[in-house]
């Protein structure tokens, strides 16, 4: 049964490009949205992409450099009322930016607040919103990321989006 799904070839960037007539480094400009390309060569490139059914790899984009385009929420408890209506505001947020949430759940003890920050940051996060313990800024100075970000989500209860 899964055989058969196992010998289907994975589209590449190299089968967009040749496939809309173009090259790998013009259809990466499409993808990201930078360089001056002309609008019929961006048609070109995305019909390309929707006919072959390509999909971006966006850890591949990560190894080189870019964005990951991921962000990291560690809550304390994700049966909570008030993580929930945090979390889905933070996803609507997110996703309205074209980001992705990334939730983990740490516990009430400090040792699974630390695996949360851990796992977090080795998968690349472009940032991280610690929502799980009162000892979140000393954990933040414990474990500096290289790069950090605050979001404010919109569905959040006001005395949250105090928070800083």
């Amino acid at each position: 049964m899964f055989a058969e799904a196992d010998t289907i070839k994975k589209i590449t960037i190299t089968d967009v490009a040749q496939h809309a007539a173009v090259s790998v480094s013009t259809v990466s400009l499409v993808l990201s949205g930078k360089g001056r390309i002309s609008s019929a060569t961006v048609a070109r490139v995305h019909q390309a992409i929707e006919q072959l059914g390509y999909v971006r790899n966006r850890q591949a984009a990560t190894l080189r450099g870019a964005a990951s385009g991921v962000i990291g929420l560690i809550l304390r408890d994700i049966g909570d009322p008030f993580y929930a209506e945090m979390t889905a505001g933070l996803s609507e947020a997110l996703e309205a930016q074209g980001k992705v949430l990334f939730l983990t759940q740490s516990g009430r003890d400090g040792a699974g607040l630390m695996r949360c920050f851990d796992t977090l940051l080795t998968h690349g996060v472009d940032g991280l919103v610690l929502a799980a313990a009162r000892s979140s800024p000393t954990i933040c100075r414990r474990r500096r990321p290289s790069r950090a970000c605050r979001w404010c989500a919109p569905r959040a209860p006001a005395a949250w989006r105090r928070w800083t």
